[in-house]
């Protein structure tokens, strides 16, 4: 039963969500979480462990939400349902593009789809911004939400003005965590 289910939400998931990576993350958050199972704050960590192994953030998500719920089968159930309908709208595009007013199409509907997609991209950072700004985690000084806000800051100023690579700013900001745990 639960095969099913991770198959039918992921792959519903794969057919109405344009943008990939960030944009899907609020619907995979909403379906999972709105079933129960898996709490906001466990979603949240989701991310960040998805953010910082190689691959789409998207398909990391799915994965890490298979294996949760029913381990390496559920993982691979949910992986694949979420992949499956992009190979077929891909296979389909491509067809489509290979023809003058296929291309023009497809240009209108991504006129439409991309603010969409931005939208979405705030709303996830918004969702797990909340989790990791204002939620406070027991064992972690009070001072931990205050030093996240500051960490985000550095690490958009880091990435913008001196072009760090992400790699790095994350390894950076996971040693952080652990020091802060220490004290």
């Amino acid at each position: 039963m639960i095969y099913w289910q991770l198959f039918s939400i992921f792959f519903m998931i794969g057919v109405f969500c344009f943008g990939g990576g960030y944009a899907i993350v609020p619907f995979i958050q909403d379906s999972v979480v709105e079933r129960g199972w898996i709490t906001i704050a466990e979603f949240a960590d989701i991310i960040a462990v998805s953010e910082s192994t190689p691959g789409p953030i998207s398909i990391n998500t799915a994965t890490f939400v298979g294996y949760k719920l029913a381990g390496v089968p559920g993982a691979v159930v949910a992986t694949l349902s979420l992949c499956l309908p992009a190979f077929i709208l891909v296979m389909t595009v491509v067809r489509l593009l290979y023809t003058k007013r296929g291309a023009r199409f497809m240009d209108r509907i991504l006129i439409g789809i991309r603010p969409v997609v931005v939208g979405m991209i705030f709303f996830a950072a918004w969702s797990v911004g909340q989790t990791a700004f204002f939620t406070r985690i027991p064992g972690l000084p009070v001072f931990s939400n205050a030093l996240a806000v500051a960490v985000a800051v550095l690490a958009v100023v880091a990435t913008l003005k001196y072009h760090i690579s992400p790699i790095k700013i994350i390894a950076g900001s996971a040693a952080l965590g652990i020091l802060i745990s220490f004290l």
